[in-house]
């Protein structure tokens, strides 16, 4: 059933100078205890649907929608329901799963990268209170720990394959290399049940990294260990999800230890973000294996005991800068930027005073776009750790970056902008950035979407449970980057640093008009605001 009615509020609508369209509606006392469950845009009409809270002695659930024209626009608000599903019509169902893993809970499990595979079904029952199903009943359980001729695997990366299996990069101990390893390839599927293909590669290695890209192929890259003939004589795969390979590139690495960071495949090519120090060792010399990709369940500091390793001595500070691009079975280029070349190339809006040049410390990429020119644009920010008293050390995401390439890879200029909240509470908590082509498709608009750090319930849900903590919430910050004459113009903050986006809804984009709609509320949550960027 549907129950309209009218809300005695004032609503705020102005007009940005920015460019920005911006409504602020009260909520009615429902629907701010409760949370936004879903947004919606349909024929020129943006619908923000609440959850709101009278529905637990009742077989209904409750609602509130909200309802705003084209030009954001506050059109009306009416509650409406929806009854219950019963358990009788939600019957029990068998659910299973399998994964891979490395180490264990216990003992020396805990530093162990010795890989396991383990399975397990479960009874699901629907609960009608809270309107879900919930695992009630463990039905089997069985782990197993893989080996060969040569012993048991470790493990270094797990990813989803196809026909239901999981791709699993391994390792034994090698009988030809000595303290070397031999890699494969494993196929597992939900009995368990393993096939295994060697890695092909020739001499003794060391993993560099590791990803699955967005159509589910895995790329991995391989080092030459010390004793090798060639130390920069890098090994690139790339491979389908039933493990047979793809590409491959054997390749002179600008620098013997390539530390990469990110892979993206954007317009048919494999783009490879890394950095190196001024050191001539082997990878292995400088860093530890990458196992970024596979995880221990109860260890702390890291994915697994090696990936901590590794994250510690990819800490220390850079020499160069490098961007590589793979297309198919050939390299396009491996570019090296000293990291002192950024200082001379560094960018800011006319109203930063505070950002700081890339000086070499580790970063994490948030996007990586390829202009509408052919060039291309690395965001993201630089990382590193703090304590908040809550035992172990939690990561940090600290400066705002943006590194600009020409068409040949060569740093062409870095932009930089000031974080605004540099609070430990804030900063444990990434930065989301994108890319928004102009009309004209001349220009790029730079999207940051700021954060601020909270102590407390991350909503309505969260306070229902009793389960407090940090939590991030998010604002926009606006510029137009002008890839030509490499400036980036002053940044526009919608909603006044006053109203926050919920990081569960992303902003609605409307292709017509070439416009982001964002939606959220006032710290207090009793405020709906939404905020119509149009990017001309």
């Amino acid at each position: 059933m549907t129950r309209a009615f009218a809300l005695s509020v004032t609503l705020c609508f102005f007009i940005l100078q920015s460019g920005a369209q911006e409504a602020i509606q009260e909520l009615s006392k429902k629907a701010g205890k409760g949370f936004i469950s879903n947004t919606a845009s349909s024929d020129g009409v943006y619908t923000i649907t609440y959850k709101i809270p009278g529905d637990k002695k009742k077989n209904e659930i409750f609602y509130e929608n909200y309802q705003f024209d084209n030009n954001i626009k506050f059109i009306k608000s009416e509650e409406v329901s929806e009854p219950k599903e019963k358990k009788e019509d939600k019957p029990d169902k068998t659910v299973s799963g399998f994964d891979a893993s490395v180490g264990g809970c216990g003992g020396f499990d805990l530093l162990s990268m010795k890989l396991r595979f383990s399975k397990f079904s479960a009874t699901k029952s629907w609960d009608y209170k809270k309107q879900r199903y919930f695992i009630t009943k463990i039905l089997t359980s069985e782990t197993i720990k893989p080996r060969n001729e040569n012993g048991k695997y470790y493990g270094y990366a797990a990813f989803t394959g196809t026909d239901e299996k999981l791709f699993v990069v391994g390792a034994t101990e090698s009988d030809v290399h000595k303290k070397g390893r031999d890699f494969f390839i494993l196929g597992v599927n939900a009995d368990l049940d393993i096939t295994s293909k060697p890695v092909d590669i020739s001499g003794s290695q060391s993993l560099v990294f590791s990803s699955q890209l967005d159509n589910g192929d895995v790329v991995l890259v391989f080092a030459p260990k010390k004793g090798e003939p060639d130390l920069s004589a890098y090994t690139y795969l790339r491979y389908g999800t039933t493990g047979d390979v793809k590409n491959k590139v054997t390749f002179k690495s600008p620098s013997n230890n390539l530390l990469i960071v990110d892979a993206q495949e954007e317009g048919g090519s494999v783009f490879f973000c890394a950095t190196s120090t001024k050191s001539k060792d082997s990878y292995e010399e400088v860093f530890d294996e990458y196992a970024g990709t596979i995880s221990n369940p109860c260890y702390k500091e890291g994915e697994n005991k090696q990936d901590f390793y590794w994250a510690k001595k990819a800490d220390e500070k850079m020499e160069s800068f490098h961007l590589l691009k793979f297309t198919g079975s050939q390299l396009d280029f491996a570019t090296a930027a000293p990291v002192s070349e950024f200082k001379s190339k560094f960018k800011t809006s006319p109203q930063d005073k505070g950002a700081d040049a890339y000086k070499g410390r580790r970063f994490l990429v948030s996007n990586f776009r390829i202009t509408p020119s052919g060039e291309y644009l690395v965001a993201g920010q630089l990382t590193g750790k703090t304590n908040l008293g809550l035992g172990n050390p939690v990561k940090t995401y600290e400066d705002i970056v943006c590194f600009h390439f020409d068409k040949a890879g060569q740093l062409k200029a870095q932009y930089g902008v000031e974080k605004m909240n540099t609070d430990k509470k804030s900063e444990i908590f990434p930065i989301t950035q994108m890319f928004v082509p102009s009309k004209d498709g001349k220009s790029l608009y730079w999207v940051i979407m700021e954060v601020k750090g909270f102590k407390g319930y991350d909503g309505f849900v969260a306070a229902y449970v009793g389960n407090a903590t940090y939590y991030g919430r998010y604002f926009p910050r606006i510029a137009k980057l002008d890839v030509e004459g490499t400036s980036v113009s002053s940044f526009s903050v919608l909603g006044d640093e006053k109203f926050y986006t919920s990081k569960s809804f992303l902003p609605i984009f409307n292709t017509a008009e070439n416009s982001l709609v964002f939606i959220g509320s006032d710290e207090d949550y009793k405020k709906l605001w939404l905020s119509k960027y149009v990017f001309q």
